[in-house]
């Protein structure tokens, strides 16, 4: 206010037509300014990937029930057995009571193929409940894959270790018990822990409370190891540190090294990218 104003341009419309209206793209073949667009729908947050929301995990977990509860109907005699007697160890194992509770392959495997895709869901839930996923660029099924590998490898290798150690340091009746009793513990984990993902999938139950369930599971399950380890491995007390020393070597070691591959991966497929 108070200054002298200046006298403004002066534009012709011939002139801002080629510039405005046309602009960049006047002689392009594909430019058809006479076509409108129009939006369909409207705008809205998108829906993250859960697994209750996934017909393939529901799919697989009704299809693992039904085998599941085959299994133990098919095997429910070594199961009864094993229960009843699991605080007894025969001095004898050439006894028919070892050779009765002796589980079948395919049991075992099913049982560890089974506890390898729940610990896929679980490790999945466990990192969506910690990180940022809905925007995750990486497909679900790839992490979900990828968890139930880690897990699978890691039974894998410890039952590679369990046979290979036991292998060398001790006779043949014994690792038959060993492997009965390893047999009858993964599976008593498989029941367990197959109503928790239950209710982690198709309910809303705190992540927090699952992890300690979880916690509560594998503290049972890995005394009922340790139990039956010294029962049948280290009976005299000169052999106390030999007991440490095994499950350190094949129980705690594995669980480390299973936790730090889920991390890797975690932190390469999700935060890196």
């Amino acid at each position: 206010p108070g200054l002298p104003g200046r006298k403004a341009y002066e534009i012709s419309p011939s002139d801002i037509e080629p510039v405005y209206t046309l602009g960049f793209f006047k002689d392009n073949a594909l430019l058809h300014p006479e076509l409108q667009v129009r939006q369909h729908g409207y705008s809205a947050d998108p829906v993250p990937y859960l697994l209750w929301r996934d017909n393939w995990v529901s799919g697989t977990l009704l299809l693992s029930f039904i085998l599941l509860v085959l299994i133990i109907n098919r095997a429910r005699h070594q199961f009864i057995l094993q229960a009843r007697n699991f605080m007894y160890t025969p001095l004898n194992a050439e006894t028919s009571f070892a050779k009765d509770i002796t589980f079948e392959s395919r049991t075992v495997v099913f049982m560890t193929i089974l506890l390898s895709i729940l610990g896929g869901f679980l490790a999945y839930a466990f990192a969506q409940y910690t990180l940022d996923l809905f925007l995750s660029q990486i497909s679900p099924y790839l992490l979900l894959f990828l968890y139930m590998g880690c897990f699978f490898l890691y039974f894998l290798v410890k039952r590679v270790a369990y046979s290979f150690i036991d292998w060398i340091f001790f006779q043949k009746t014994q690792q038959r018990l060993w492997v009965d009793a390893c047999s009858f513990v993964l599976s008593v984990e498989c029941l367990c822990v197959f109503p928790t993902v239950l209710v982690l999938v198709y309910f809303d139950m705190s992540v927090r409370q699952i992890l300690l369930t979880l916690c509560v599971i594998l503290v049972f399950s890995k005394t009922l190891l340790a139990y039956k380890c010294y029962s049948i491995f280290f009976r005299k007390f000169y052999c106390v540190l030999h007991f440490f020393v095994y499950l350190c070597a094949l129980e705690i070691v594995p669980l480390i090294a299973l936790w730090q591959s889920l991390a890797f991966l975690t932190g390469n497929l999700i935060i890196k990218y």
